[in-house]
């Protein structure tokens, strides 16, 4: 083992690492079941149980943990296994419907939508584990860093092949790496062109810009963007233009109209034959019909669902309900640049409104209890390296009335702030309308809908937006709104939301926000290899977004989803991708 790995299991076994993170970490930088099962059992169990290293070590239940919505696996079953279903049966999902403007394109698609529709056919180098957490289920069956975590080397899986028959080699994913790179969907500052390598056709060698102790989440499920594609398959092309993958599922029929995809089993996958005859995504325009139908029995799966639609599911045990690990938040974000000289280009207006917010309320009224506290930055509580010494900024409605004051806004503020009809994203925006009125300033809701939000004013300047001409270097989204909330979706670790959502040019940054003293500390981050140095880079990160507050982050919420009681064997992610190569209908 390599310096990295050392590092790591020391501090196990010191008792710096709890068993969980300890897995966490391990699983990401390549240490085996069996091998961390050793170790665990050799130097004690630091959370206090004698479960096995993962969920994946031994057959096992599913608890949750009710403060974060996180899924861990701790105790054996004692309990006789039902008898299986019997193969066959067609089931039908009820999705959100997808962005309008990329269609299915693997590396610009947008929205949780779209990742569900995608990735049944193509998959991922880095796959889910049964414990919500990455693991060696996809294409790649192992991976390590060199010595400082500047080079990954992956190793795929032999014998998978695409499903017109022509075997999936490393050149693939080295394209699908390029093509990601130019996109920069995630790699962007982590890799550049021509750094991937395939030194045979089942090793993948990247070479990185910086050390980076993270990467396999970058090339996980974890990334939806990091779906691997044909050597030849262009940015652009979307799966309905050319079905392909090396999935469980081949694309049947699809329908654009009404964001209906039918997908019927790969019979050369190389996982094995998949339980039934079909399955079909359908995409709902909002929250509250796709509850409707599945509560009315047209669905069989729910590929989530708002406290604010379905919160009677809660309590009908006829459901199934399913709560994967969640960092889940609505950004409420500021265009920190433009209009020049406009209000939320000064920070005193930014911390103002972040002060005015109740996040109790939130959570209490919209929320149901089902979410918790954050504290205006995307790193979750439960993380190894979150930095707990950090003051909780408060509701202070008196403190935001300073801010504006000392800004020159004593007579207060108009700006409509701009959402998507997502979820409760409206419900959310409404209670913060209510807030921020009572400090002076106005902001009368705008709901677009949702496939529409993300070109129109989210990220309008990028250039899947409206105005890509107002764009440019430390502009990304240029012409975005002056304030929004915008969602994103759960990651085990916050490189996508610091990398994409906040770092200077960062593709997603809808608040232009460009500091080179947040770039030094994600780089910090991103080089470090050990829970101590990645804790030292956060802690400032932390400090730094609650002062600059180019967006305010009041809490992250549970991710719910659901299936009927008669179907067996399915797993999701709070990104939306829904597992179903396993699933059975009795």
């Amino acid at each position: 083992m390599g310096p990295i790995e050392l590092d790591l299991i020391e501090s196990f076994a010191q008792g710096k690492v709890s068993r969980r993170n300890f897995v966490r970490r391990g699983t990401m930088i390549g240490l085996s079941v069996p091998v961390m099962g050793g170790i665990i059992a050799a130097c004690g169990d630091s959370d206090g149980d004698s479960a096995p290293a993962t969920a994946a070590a031994s057959e096992e239940t599913e608890t949750t943990d009710a403060a974060s919505g996180e899924t861990d696996s701790t105790e054996p079953k004692t309990t006789d296994a039902p008898a299986p279903a019997a193969a066959g049966g067609d089931i039908i999902a009820g999705i959100q419907s997808g962005d309008t403007t990329s269609g299915l394109d693997p590396v610009n698609m947008l929205d949780l939508g779209t990742y569900a529709v995608v990735s049944q056919s193509f998959e991922y180098l880095v796959g889910l584990g049964s414990d919500g957490n990455i693991a060696a289920t996809a294409l790649a069956t192992e991976w390590a860093p060199n010595a400082d975590a500047s080079q990954w080397t992956f190793k795929l899986r032999p014998g998978v092949t695409w499903q017109d028959g022509s075997p999936l080699t490393s050149a693939d994913v080295v394209a699908t790496i390029e093509r990601m790179v130019a996109a920069g969907a995630g790699l962007a500052g982590v890799v550049s062109a021509g750094g991937t390598e395939a030194p045979d056709d089942l090793t993948v060698v990247v070479n990185l810009d910086s050390p980076n102790g993270n990467l396999p989440v970058l090339v996980s499920l974890f990334n939806p963007q990091s779906l691997v594609t044909p050597v030849d398959y262009s940015s652009g092309t979307t799966l309905s233009e050319r079905p392909a993958g090396t999935g469980a599922w081949m694309l049947d029929d699809w329908d654009p109209s009404s964001f209906r995809a039918r997908f019927i089993p790969n019979p050369n996958w190389w996982g094995g034959a998949v339980k039934l005859d079909s399955v079909t995504l359908q995409g709902f325009e909002t929250g509250g019909t796709k509850v409707a139908a599945f509560a009315a029995g047209e669905l069989d799966i729910i590929q989530d669902f708002s406290i604010s639609d379905g919160a009677t599911l809660l309590e009908d045990d006829s459901f199934k309900i399913l709560r994967p690990a969640s960092s889940n938040h609505r950004q409420i974000w500021f265009n920190t640049q433009l209009p020049e000289g406009g209000p939320f280009t000064d920070p005193r207006v930014r911390q103002a409104v972040c002060y005015a917010i109740n996040r109790e309320q939130l959570i209490s009224t919209v929320y149901e209890g089902q979410a918790q506290i954050a504290n205006d930055h995307p790193i979750f509580q439960t993380l190894p390296f979150f930095d707990e010494t950090q003051e909780q900024r408060p509701y202070d409605p008196e403190m935001a009335k300073q801010l504006l004051s000392d800004a020159g806004y004593a007579d207060g503020i108009e700006m409509p702030i701009q959402v998507g009809d997502i979820g409760e994203v409206p419900a959310v925006a409404a209670i913060i309308e209510q807030n921020l009125a009572a400090v002076g300033i106005k902001t009368p809701v705008s709901v677009t809908p949702n496939s529409d939000f993300y070109g129109e004013y989210w990220c309008t300047g990028a250039s899947w937006g409206t105005q890509p001409e107002s764009g440019g270097p430390g502009r990304p989204c240029g012409a975005s709104a002056a304030i929004g909330i915008v969602d994103y979706g759960h990651r085990p670790t916050p490189d996508i939301f610091f990398g994409r959502a906040l770092a200077t040019d960062g593709d997603w940054n809808s608040s232009n926000y460009a500091s080179s003293e947040f770039d030094g500390y994600f780089k910090d981050y991103q080089s470090a290899t050990d829970v101590a140095g990645q804790k030292t880079a956060v802690g400032k990160i932390q400090r730094l977004l609650h002062e600059d507050a180019p967006a305010c982050y009041p809490l992250f919420f549970n991710y719910l989803s659901a299936t009927s009681s008669a179907i067996d064997g399915f797993q999701t992610t709070a990104l939306g991708h829904l597992q179903l190569q396993n699933v059975t209908k009795s």
